[in-house]
């Protein structure tokens, strides 16, 4: 089957050939694979973009320290990776310490962050990857931020209520939107990709509820927003909302937990895999090793299935919590 790429994917080719930093390349194959048609022609080209993605961060993380470009590169882990968004002083990277336990330089002063910050935070028995990086101003912006904010699985928006909420997030959508990039609410299904544009699920965070007069501050930012993204209002020095933001991160990856079986012994719970929401019983045994889901005959499931122990063939679609055996 033809591939049948459009104008704008070639290009996107001639800015990967004239990259020169492993952030420009990347940046470019990520907008190839944005633009590329879905269909059967295109997977063996979207492969080979993957692919070339997959090295380039192997490589940044083997050299890393060794230039500017590879100290940028950030290996998604866990659940999922959250990129925090926002302007100078909102409390990111307070957001981040109480959110992780982690340490990041916090200050009261701007631009504290000047390189991504990974951090793990732990909700119930999964770890989700949370990534603070430089705020946002307007103007240019470095390409490795672009790239990296276009390749979160899940955005928060982080505005202050204890200065001005509505011009933060007005220029956090301009510059998202010079990035290309459409914001939708997680719970949507994702648009189709064209012409280099990306859609991201996004939350909005409303920070510092602590402080005087954030109750008008935040009535005002619920009209703008006006049901646009889920809101959250918090305090990173409180702790007010803190769990329910955890959750709706969480949720808004759209991820389940599954866990598998031998025969006759129980599942460890502690250590599910993590699948995209729709997985299939052939999706965890690809997951597992290709040799599995290749010779797999049949699964048992207990939790969705309609009695425990369900023989279900491989395209049974799992839910979270399900526990599965494997046959081949």
């Amino acid at each position: 089957m033809p591939a049948n790429l459009p104008p704008h994917y070639y290009e996107a080719e001639k800015e990967y050939r004239r990259a020169r930093t492993a952030a420009e390349k990347i940046e470019a194959l990520e907008t190839m694979l944005a633009i590329m048609p879905k269909h059967k022609g295109t997977d063996h080209l979207k492969a080979d973009l993957r692919a070339k993605i997959a090295k380039l961060l192997e490589e940044g993380e083997r050299h890393a320290g060794g230039t500017r470009a590879q100290l940028h590169v950030v290996r998604k882990e866990g659940a999922g990776q959250v990129v925090f968004a926002g302007p100078p002083n909102v409390g990111k990277s307070r957001l981040l310490a109480v959110l992780t336990g982690a340490a990041p330089k916090v200050a009261d002063y701007p631009f504290t962050t000047q390189l991504p910050m990974p951090a793990m935070m732990p909700y119930e028995n999964v770890q989700v990857q949370l990534v603070d990086v430089p705020p946002m101003v307007a103007g240019p912006t470095e390409p490795w931020l672009r790239n990296l904010i276009r390749r979160a699985d899940l955005l928060l928006l982080v505005v202050d209520l204890s200065q001005d909420p509505l011009a933060d997030l007005a220029l956090l959508r301009e510059q998202l939107a010079s990035f290309r990039i459409e914001l939708q609410e997680p719970r949507d299904e994702p648009a189709v990709e064209q012409d280099g544009q990306t859609t991201k699920r996004a939350l909005l965070v409303a920070n510092k509820a602590d402080a005087p007069d954030s109750a008008d501050a935040l009535e005002l930012l619920q009209l703008e927003n006006a049901g646009w993204l889920p809101l959250y209002s918090v305090s990173a020095e409180t702790g007010l909302g803190l769990e329910d933001l955890r959750r709706a991160i969480y949720e808004g990856l759209r991820v389940i937990r599954v866990y598998t079986r031998s025969p006759r012994q129980e599942p460890d719970l502690s250590r599910p895999i993590i699948l995209p929401q729709g997985s299939t019983v052939e999706d965890l045994a690809r997951d597992i090793h290709k040799e599995i889901a290749a010779k797999l005959k049949f699964a048992q499931v207990w939790g969705s299935a309609k009695f425990p122990g369900q023989r279900v063939g491989r395209e049974f679609v799992l839910a979270d919590g399900d526990v599965v055996e494997l046959f081949s």
